[in-house]
């Protein structure tokens, strides 16, 4: 029997002068992309937390100073929340993070404090995907400080460390932020970027060798720790120095700065987590309750001990208080009026399909708070819409808007004319050739972005299901007919291409290990974030172009990542593999989710016998029971040691110090914890996800739940891979292994199971039959007729943005196909060598925030974001014309076409202009323009739109980009059909009759 749960989370090339003939045939209804789409703000007073807060939180609480701030990630970025005491406590969201070039990214996750003087908030945040890869976990994620009067954001331009301990704030309004080069195989470097909030500017940069962690500015000095010590940090220019001060009394979850100097912190012994405090000589043990039942906050005059605190004594701590509370903590109010037991986006309760175009956003922005007032003990919980308006706020706290200004970035376009004027204006396109240099950015990944005939459809989660539960014992044989879904490869099944990988001693996958797997790589998503349950799109990738996913930096080949798909397939992805993957396996992982399953389970099978073959066992070795596949998850993670120094690297080594050492089990409480995943190892997420299943969109699990005779699925110890024989490792520790190291490998046989029977452990359960045949695709949007034309004008001529039928839908061909011609241009055509020895090539940039999608007429659109007139590097332009042949000479009478323009369903949203360029002629007709707005004229719907009628001779065409007036990278802009009707008079139409936007 299955059980309600929740779900997962997670995860653009040089110029190609798209040309594409257009045909005599038309429309195609449905598909989805998702956008940044933010519903408009209700002018509705806020919903307070307590209905009736005299009684609730006290008579007090009109002239109560108490404020909270609180934070938590979906789709639409990370929710920075806010509420006052003397308004009940009405939560609204100050400021929303994210970041317009990650649109494919999916929920997003992160942290935020408080500074000493209540002012200003800090965060850090980052797509939740990212807490799986090691090197975005230590210094991929982005931050920035937060004017809490008036919501003011101002981005801080340094990358920094996605972890629980940062970012850090103390007793005055300097915020502490980490970036470490820490990896899986070297302890690395520090570097603690110090942040004046009220001035709005970065004042230091220092670093110090190690890994140091819970960097706490104090009222009299900044402390950290580093090596299982409290140090002390000083330092002058780019060095940091760490005086150390005290060993710490066990592993951390958390660090407070206190009173006159003091630090209090969380350490954990055993079964049980210690509250002590420093009173700058030594540290006094104040008690202890049950692990992970406490917790350790900071407030405006100390900290808080919140939680079962019946054992802890803080009447000799000064600034620490202790309040007792049923539940999970999730925060606290700078005064201790109010304890958060829950902040959770809605969305988080089922498969969220990103910010694109979803007419009702899956619930993205619609936020749960549950509280507890401390004063009465009152509970409450409450919706809150982050769209909703917020308070009228004060803007007079000082915060310098410019700040953090970021600067170096390849898409700048420096002042180069003789008068100081933008690059742009100056540029004519000649100057040196650069092609040495911008081969560099061509991306080693064998199966490029938009590539029509490589687009994924995303399968649903029964689908998902059925292939997993196929794969694993061999029986993923669907066949696969050639030019399937339109992709021009020849026939295959699945379990052809990628046969069932034998394990070392036999035995199976058990189906809930590669189910969690999907779950936690790519959220079950095939295609990309833009595309839901039966719409077609670019694959999932996480980082295409090796630039940290940015949009403002050139591509940098060396660095691209070349995981594919629902698996996040690489082996043999990349040109660099020896030997890749030829064009029909490819293609597969590409297109078809089944085989992309298929070839990941290769990858998860040869972690199993690499640690077989290095003689690491786990408990009695048998491959039917989840238990045994903590340490091969591991490996799948973060790679697997088989020469020289040999076994699994620190990373995901459960007693690293990136984790709170008081967690429970990954989403066996609460699925809270899918909004931070940055704080459990790899295999304790997947472990979660296989004993609670993710959700689907529509509120059903999106898989079955392991058979677990306990119940759950029982996690390895926190310190069993941790033995100073094999690993160097002291799990009484503070620092269990400081090197980081092949001195911390993990290479040795652990046993937490005992005698292993179906009784005890933890196997698989099959939802589907072994044999059974795919089920059916459930799609979220209907797909309707192929072909369509406007109106009743069967003799349009459609150029469409594919010229000839390129989709996965099923589709006929075009007729008439040089009809017409589409083609799509990336950045402004100039790549040069610059004066002072870098280059300029806007068609690198520009294609990096370009799409496709299977939405719009004929089941296709590229689409990208709507930027400032500034934004040269960013510019995508459409260009539509009608065979030039067809097209009478400029000393002629012109052609005069009655043009409609296609809109999907959904997707588009931005107001975009359609310039209409005669052609040359001696008419003397001039150059004509339509705004229209994209995302309101469909009306929900694939709607013709009629803009009026125009003449051409040749040379004619109809141009559109994405440079707008206000443009800011967030509206979708889309590029989709026009059709030419051959008209024999003028007809005004829209576009004559209305001034304006349409």
């Amino acid at each position: 029997m299955r059980k309600r749960r929740l779900r997962s989370y997670f995860t653009m090339n040089p110029l190609i002068a798209m040309s594409v003939v257009a045909a005599s045939a038309a429309l195609v209804p449905v598909a989805s992309t998702e956008t940044t789409v933010a519903p408009a703000a209700s002018a509705a007073t806020t919903p307070r937390l307590f209905s009736t807060p005299g009684e609730d939180l006290g008579s007090g609480y009109a002239s109560s100073p108490d404020t909270i701030v609180q934070a938590t990630g979906d789709s639409e970025g990370l929710h920075i929340l806010a509420a006052k005491e003397s308004d009940g406590f009405s939560f609204y969201e100050i400021a929303r993070l994210d970041r317009k070039e990650l649109s494919d990214a999916g929920p997003w996750t992160g942290y935020v404090c408080t500074t000493g003087s209540g002012n200003y908030a800090a965060a850090v945040y980052a797509p939740s995907a990212w807490s799986n890869e090691p090197g975005a976990y230590a210094n991929g994620a982005f931050a920035a400080v937060i004017r809490l009067s008036d919501g003011k954001v101002t981005e801080v331009p340094d990358r920094v460390q996605l972890a629980y301990f940062t970012p850090g704030c103390g007793t005055g309004d300097e915020v502490a932020l980490t970036s470490s080069s820490a990896t899986d195989r070297s302890i690395g470097s520090t570097t603690v970027i110090s942040v004046d909030a009220a001035a709005g500017s970065v004042s230091s940069r220092r670093t110090v060798n190690g890994y140091l962690t819970h960097v706490t500015p104090t009222g009299t000095g900044t402390v950290g720790v580093l090596g299982g010590n409290l140090v002390d940090l000083k330092g002058d220019g780019k060095k940091l120095s760490a005086r150390k001060v005290a060993a710490l009394p066990g592993p951390m979850f958390a660090l407070t700065a206190s009173k006159n100097g003091t630090v209090d912190v969380g350490t954990v012994d055993g079964e049980k987590s210690v509250i002590s405090r420093f009173n700058g000589k030594d540290f006094t043990e104040l008690g202890r309750a049950p692990k992970g039942k406490v917790k350790l906050l900071a407030t405006a005059d100390g900290a808080a001990v919140v939680g079962d605190v019946k054992g802890i004594d803080t009447s000799k701590a000064p600034g620490l208080s202790k309040h007792a509370v049923d539940g999970r903590v999730a925060g606290i109010s700078r005064h201790g009026h109010l304890v958060t037991n829950s902040v959770f986006s809605e969305q988080m309760k089922g498969i969220v399909n990103n910010h694109v175009g979803s007419p009702s956003n899956e619930g993205a922005g619609t936020l749960t708070i549950k509280a507890t007032a401390l004063k009465t003990g009152a509970k409450a919980t409450t919706l809150v819409d982050a769209d909703r308006k917020r308070p009228k706020q004060d803007s007079s706290l000082p915060m310098d808007p410019a700040a953090f200004t970021v600067t170096g970035e390849d898409d700048e376009d420096p002042r180069t004319c003789g008068e100081g004027g933008p690059e742009s204006q100056c540029l004519s396109g000649s100057g040196a050739a650069v092609w040495g240099k911008v081969g560099a950015m061509e991306s080693p990944c064998i199966v490029k972005r938009n590539d029509p005939k490589r687009q994924a459809l995303q399968a649903s989660a029964n689908m998902v299901e059925w292939a997993v539960d196929q794969a694993v014992h061999g029986t993923l044989t669907v066949s696969r007919p050639q030019n399937w879904h339109d992709t021009g490869l020849a026939a295959y099944t699945p379990q052809g291409l990628f046969p069932k990988p034998p394990l070392t001693g036999g035995g199976d996958i058990p189906a809930q290990v590669m189910l969690g797997i999907l779950a936690q790589e790519s959220n079950f998503k095939q295609a990309s974030w833009h595309s839901v349950n039966g719409d077609s799109g670019n694959v999932t990738k996480s980082d295409w172009y090796g630039n940290k996913n940015g949009i403002h930096d050139y591509p940098d080949a060396a660095k691209a990542d070349c995981g594919y798909g629902i698996a996040q397939v690489t082996t043999g992805m990349s040109e660099k593999h020896n030997p890749p993957l030829d064009t029909l396996r490819a293609g597969a992982v590409t297109t078809d989710y089944a085989a992309n399953i298929a070839a990941g389970l290769g990858i998860l099978a040869e972690k199993w016998n690499q640690l077989k073959a290095l003689g690491m066992g786990v408990n009695n070795g048998s491959p039917a029971y989840i238990e045994n596949w903590y340490t091969a998850l591991w490996g799948y993670n973060s790679g697997v040691y088989t020469s020289g120094a040999v076994g699994l690297g620190f990373f995901n080594n459960p007693v690293n110090p990136s984790y709170p050492a008081d967690r429970q089990p990954f989403l066996r409480y609460s699925y809270d914890d899918a909004s931070r995943p940055g704080e459990w190892n790899y295999p304790e997420k997947i472990f979660g996800w296989a004993e609670t299943p993710q959700m689907t969109w529509d509120g059903e699990e999106s898989y079955s739940e392991a058979d677990m005779p306990l119940g759950v699925i029982k996690v390895a110890p926190r310190t069993l891979f941790c033995d100073p024989s094999l690993n160097a490792c002291d799990p009484n520790a503070a620092d269990p292994c400081p090197s980081w190291d092949e001195a911390c490998y993990w290479d040795g046989t652990v046993d937490w199971m005992g005698p292993q029977s179906t009784g005890n452990s933890s196997t698989e359960q099959l939802s589907y039959s072994l044999g059974s045949g795919e089920p059916e695709l459930k799609s979220k949007y209907e797909h309707g007729p192929c072909i369509d034309h406007p109106s009743v004008y069967t003799n349009a001529i459609i150029v469409d943005d594919l010229g000839e039928h390129e989709d996965t839908y099923d589709c006929g061909d075009f007729e008439a196909a040089d009809d017409g011609k589409f083609t799509l241009q990336t950045g402004d055509n100039i790549t040069t060598l610059r004066d002072d020895g870098t280059f300029r090539a806007t068609p690198y940039i520009a294609p990096i925030d370009l799409h496709q999608l299977g939405a719009g007429y004929d089941h296709h659109v590229y689409f990208t974001h709507s930027y400032g007139y500034s934004e040269t590097f960013h510019q995508v332009t459409g260009r539509w014309q009608v065979n030039q042949d067809k097209l009478p000479s400029g000393d002629q009478p012109g052609q005069r076409y009655k043009v409609y323009v296609h809109l999907p369903s959904h997707g588009a949203e931005a107001v975009v202009r359609y310039d209409f360029i005669p052609g040359d002629n001696t008419s003397g007709a001039e150059p004509d323009y339509c705004n229209v707005n994209q995302g309101t004229r469909s009306a929900g719907g694939d709607t013709w739109f009629e803009m009026g009628t125009f003449s051409f001779w040749k040379g004619g065409r109809i141009e559109m980009d994405n440079i707008q007036r206000g443009g800011t990278g967030d509206d979708n802009v889309v590029f989709d059909a026009i059709a030419f009707v051959p008209f024999n008079y003028a007809d005004p139409g829209a576009c004559h009759l209305v001034d304006g936007g349409l």
